[in-house]
């Protein structure tokens, strides 16, 4: 089946480059390091031994902080390389991790893995979510690289697409070295797969969070010192989501919104709809503080969500409010900022719902009901210091992933 599967992937390949191109419209940087993602004239520049993060992209990127930490201080003679599939995903990892060796994970082509392993001979490879490439998987135990799937997530719906193909996915899954996942249902969704290797319940790394002080400072200078309204940011929105916002938005809305599209490609886009709105707003890029009139200030700018989010009062999911499962709601969480979030909560179902009966987090059934729990909260300031204090409480529960996955790797070579 590997072998069909190959072929089809060459048969597709000569199709990348347009796709590749159409993106780079939106974004110019898809234009960059091509021959990484296909493989070809690859080189390392380092002569220490690698340890591989693969993060497909920023939600993934920003949450290793802590295990990319933890790494250099366990295995200070290492070199920490990180992996990306998106543009985004990579420019955050720069900004985050500058002494991490950045590279774009090369398409599941048989040469392409073959090279990128033979280039870099990672000692060990930690591979974030459940990112499933059959050859990069195949080829790593051929190569004899320990390879863990991290803070993998199988929801049920997942399971019931895989498990109409687990004569393919078992055999791939079983060339992996372990699997660390989330949570029991995870867990328990890949037993049933059938897969025979390490199986064992880390939590989520993403509760794992560190903030630099530099988050502060620009949240700081961003509100100013003569901005007094409330802050309410919508974050990660999703397309058609943000004209649900602005449509649902009451006249005279006395506090300031926060929009922080989830693509760097839709800035453009959503603010469009602010002119066509003929509401007053503010563009980040315009590195500016808050104006006393401004009704909506635009999050266009990449790894910043921190700052955003420590000068709102009130954080608002995206993704929630359109079919695209939600977004990740620790962050928020992690910075005592009471979180409400739509019925579209399929990618972090067991967070949602612990937040929830925790009471540091609330549901609403459509965007004009979110608002009225915005206001219900902001005038109600017994009820939302109880849901702040209860964010500390919920994060500190759930806090510890990254050192298991130190603790499960410990035995595979690798040395202090």
């Amino acid at each position: 089946m590997r072998f069909i599967y190959s072929i089809l992937i060459y048969l597709i390949a000569p199709f990348i480059p347009l796709y590749l191109i159409k993106r780079a419209k939106k974004n110019p940087d898809y234009k960059l390091f091509w021959n990484e993602r296909f493989g070809f004239n690859l080189q390392n520049k380092t002569h220490r031994p690698i340890i591989w993060i693969h993060a497909v992209s920023v939600g993934e990127t920003r949450a290793v902080a802590k295990l990319i930490e933890l790494l250099g201080v366990q295995y200070p003679d290492y070199q920490i390389m990180l992996t990306q599939m998106t543009p985004t995903g990579r420019n955050t990892a720069k900004i985050l991790y500058p002494n991490t060796y950045l590279h774009y994970l090369p398409y599941d082509m048989p040469h392409a893995v073959i090279n990128f392993y033979k280039t870099f001979k990672p000692a060990i490879g930690l591979i974030m979510e459940t990112e499933i490439w059959p050859n990069l998987i195949y080829y790593a135990k051929k190569f004899q690289v320990p390879l863990f799937l991290v803070n993998a997530r199988l929801s049920d719906r997942s399971f019931r697409s895989y498990y109409k193909a687990c004569f393919v996915i078992r055999p791939v899954l079983d060339n992996l070295t372990g699997i660390l996942c989330q949570d029991t249902n995870t867990r328990n969704n890949f037993n049933k797969l059938g897969y025979s290797g390490q199986l064992d319940i880390m939590g989520s790394i993403k509760f794992d969070l560190t903030v630099d002080q530099s988050h502060y400072a620009l949240a700081g200078f961003l509100k100013g010192t003569n901005f007094t309204r409330k802050i309410i940011a919508f974050g990660s929105t999703r397309e058609g989501e943000e004209q649900l916002i602005l449509d649902a938005m009451p006249d005279q809305f006395e506090h300031l919104i926060l929009i922080i599209p989830r693509h760097l490609e839709r800035f453009i886009e959503v603010e469009q709809l602010l002119i066509n709105k003929n509401l007053k707003y503010q563009k980040r890029s315009a590195n500016e503080s808050l104006k006393p009139d401004t009704q909506v200030l635009l999050g266009d700018s990449l790894g910043e969500m921190f700052a955003y989010y420590i000068m709102s009062d009130i954080v608002v999911m995206g993704g929630s409010f359109v079919p695209f499962g939600g977004q990740n709601l620790i962050e928020p969480l992690y910075l005592h900022k009471p979180v409400i979030f739509g019925t579209s909560m399929y990618n972090f179902m067991q967070i949602s719902k612990d937040a929830l009966d925790m009471e540091c987090a609330l549901q609403a059934n459509n965007i004009s009901e979110c608002f009225v729990l915005l206001n219900r909260l902001l005038n109600e300031p017994t009820k939302y210091q109880k849901l702040s204090k209860n964010c500390n409480k919920f994060i500190s529960r759930y806090q510890g992933a990254s050192q298991i996955v130190i603790d499960h790797i410990k035995s595979y070579k690798l040395y202090k």
